[in-house]
């Protein structure tokens, strides 16, 4: 068991762990359990919303450079896994014995509407996903710069799906700067990289921001890396 997740670190979590809440549960629900030490999620699987019925999660950050971030502690009632790309890029890990739910999209919206914390959390995941983004991309020196863009666009497209946006279209409000900050990259090699994507027919110009036209030729170049 990583040491970043030791049940000491946490105050009562003895009394958490055993607070049953079946109350919670929704007809239909897929219950799991999850033992002391076990990953429940890391970064890469396929993202699954959870919510704690029984025990306790310590939810943390992984970097590439071996950083440890703890991001919260998740007793009965909370919900993990949050985000907007297809792939977590947290790990949760049981501290005691746990058990969890698996959480449907109309039930985390549900949740969403009512709970102003819930919210909050989503947004601070979606930093998250930023930030693990613009550390691979860093990490990764050897990556030719059309494909960490192609990357980056690729996720900014996914993210948009949840909000209700055109997922092939990179708006004027994301500016070149904001991209080239994520990246750490300079304007000049992403306007080159951009032209790369551009000649090899992955995006175009348009009056409303950058579309992707394209996807599978977008998906080859971010491959590259």
């Amino acid at each position: 068991m990583s040491t970043v997740c030791r049940p000491e670190t946490v105050e009562h979590v003895s009394e958490a762990a055993g607070t049953p809440s079946p109350a919670t549960l929704d007809a239909g629900t897929v219950i799991q359990t999850v033992d002391t030490g076990e990953i429940l999620f890391q970064a890469g699987d396929e993202r699954t919303l959870y919510r704690v019925e029984r025990g306790a999660i310590c939810h943390y950050m992984l970097w590439a450079d071996g950083r440890h971030d703890v991001i919260e502690f998740a007793f009965p009632g909370d919900i993990v896994g949050l985000g907007h790309l297809r792939e977590h890029v947290s790990t949760a890990q049981a501290m005691v014995d746990t058990v969890v739910s698996l959480v449907s999209e109309p039930a985390f919206s549900a949740a969403l509407e009512r709970d102003s914390r819930l919210a909050f959390r989503l947004s601070a995941a979606v930093e998250r996903e930023f930030d693990h983004l613009r550390d691979r991309a860093i990490s990764a020196n050897h990556v030719p710069a059309a494909a960490k863009v192609a990357n980056f666009l690729l996720a900014l497209s996914q993210m948009s799906v949840p909000e209700g946006r055109d997922p092939e279209l990179i708006p004027d409000e994301i500016t070149a700067g904001f991209v080239a900050d994520k990246l750490d990259m300079s304007i000049d090699k992403l306007g080159a990289a951009l032209v790369a994507l551009k000649q090899h027919g992955a995006v175009r110009e348009t009056s409303g921001g950058l579309r992707i036209v394209d996807p599978l030729t977008l998906r080859r170049m971010a491959d590259a890396a």
